[in-house]
């Protein structure tokens, strides 16, 4: 981690480059149908499972298969179909959202359906399932704490250890109405549920260690880590000196052992040598207590949706210059070891992608990227005109050519 954490200083003072010849690495378009032909409605929400065969889940209305007729939005793992009704068929209400765990095995989704277990649920509230692919089951996470049922779920993250499940959720209050958001941690083969933020503030977007022992989550503009083994929580955007910082902290995204954790920041007072006056990202050492600036491809450039690897060694980010010289939003991946950065969202030629490119999941190693784009030239045979969900495949080993 010594290396790691001297490396990230100096990733921090180098500017983001890509390399223009995408001779090596591999974009493909994963939200197709099952013949392999494009969608003709948006695909987002992607989320990359951290190491099953470089497929992510992503929400679309589809039809991915010809089963598909519910007209609404679904969640696929690859072209099966994750948010399906009981016994067989589409939900009849949307779902979205979908998280893998590392092996693709368990998988969270959030819906709106009655028809998602064999019990129907009793109304449409948006709740947390969790479906284990092997054998078909699916329970729902976001039941109830403490006897007193959600009137709401979302944002869920499943372990890579496929055993617990982390979302966002408000409690049903006594005339109805939702209390405010909290973060709460599920775990898959008992069904308990222990509450991850403090009870008195609103959390949300909340990422998970691979074990499920460190869960790490925004509130009150800041960014928190719980060690759910002690019960301890640290505030990771601070400012250098240790106090309160001057801007606010959101999207925090977790590396597998719970050491590391990225998240953008509008802050000033993080990390040295922070000047666009806009957002970044930030990659804050919980052990060392150091923060480091993830810079973007020039001074003035912005750095944000960060998503670490599990390993905690590859960072992927969107990167976007404002102004004068603009350039359009793409995702870009940084080896923090080395400071290394690719563009991942590269067109077919090998330059920056001509429409925004957003919210990047990252395997474990670093080896494979997914995000999003409208973008028609990141592929051959874009013409749909919509936002497709893509998933850049970049070639490791010895002698391997990452341009």
């Amino acid at each position: 981690m010594a290396v790691l954490t001297a490396a990230l200083t100096a990733a921090a003072v180098a500017p983001a480059h890509a390399d223009p010849d995408p001779a090596g690495p591999t974009t493909v378009r994963a939200s197709v149908d099952r013949s392999g032909a494009q969608l003709h409605v948006p695909s987002y929400g992607q989320d990359l499972s951290a190491g099953f065969a470089a497929r992510a889940t992503f929400t679309t209305a589809g039809p991915v298969w010809e089963g598909d007729t519910n007209g609404l939005t679904d969640v696929y793992f690859g072209d099966s179909v994750i948010s399906s009704g009981h016994p067989r068929g589409t939900g009849n209400g949307p779902s979205r959202g979908g998280a893998p765990c590392a092996s693709g095995r368990m998988t969270a989704f959030v819906s709106e359906a009655t028809n998602i277990t064999s019990t129907p649920a009793p109304d449409d509230r948006p709740t947390v399932y969790v479906r284990n692919r092997a054998v078909g089951k699916v329970s729902r996470a976001s039941q109830s704490f403490e006897g007193t049922p959600f009137a709401w779920a979302a944002r869920p993250k499943v372990s890579d250890d496929c055993m617990w499940v982390s979302f966002t959720a408000a409690l049903e209050g006594p005339d109805g109405t939702a209390g405010q958001p909290r973060v709460y941690r599920y775990r898959i083969y008992d069904g308990t549920v222990r509450l991850v933020s403090e009870p008195s503030a609103r959390a949300d977007r909340s990422s998970i260690s691979y074990d499920g022992r460190y869960v790490a989550y925004e509130s009150r503009g800041n960014v928190y880590v719980r060690d759910l083994d002690t019960g301890t929580l640290e505030k990771a955007s601070v400012a250098r000196d240790g106090g309160p910082a001057d801007g606010r902290s959101s999207g925090a995204s977790l590396s597998g052992d719970g050491r590391h954790v990225a998240f953008d920041s509008t802050a000033s007072d993080l990390a040295a040598g922070d000047r666009n006056g806009g957002v970044n990202v930030f990659v804050r050492d919980l052990d060392a207590g150091t923060t480091r600036l993830v810079r973007g491809e020039s001074q003035r450039a912005t750095t944000y949706d960060a998503a670490l690897g599990t390993d905690g060694t590859h960072l992927a980010y969107v990167s976007a210059v404002r102004g004068e010289g603009a350039r359009v939003p793409a995702v870009f991946l940084r080896e923090l070891a080395t400071g290394k950065t690719q563009l991942i969202s590269a067109d077919v030629g090998g330059g920056r992608n001509d429409r925004p490119a957003r919210r990047p999941s990252v395997n474990d190693d670093g080896s494979v990227v997914a995000f999003d784009s409208a973008s028609a030239d990141l592929v051959a045979g874009d013409t749909n005109g919509v936002r497709d969900v893509f998933v850049r495949t970049l070639p490791t080993g010895p002698g391997a050519s990452t341009r």
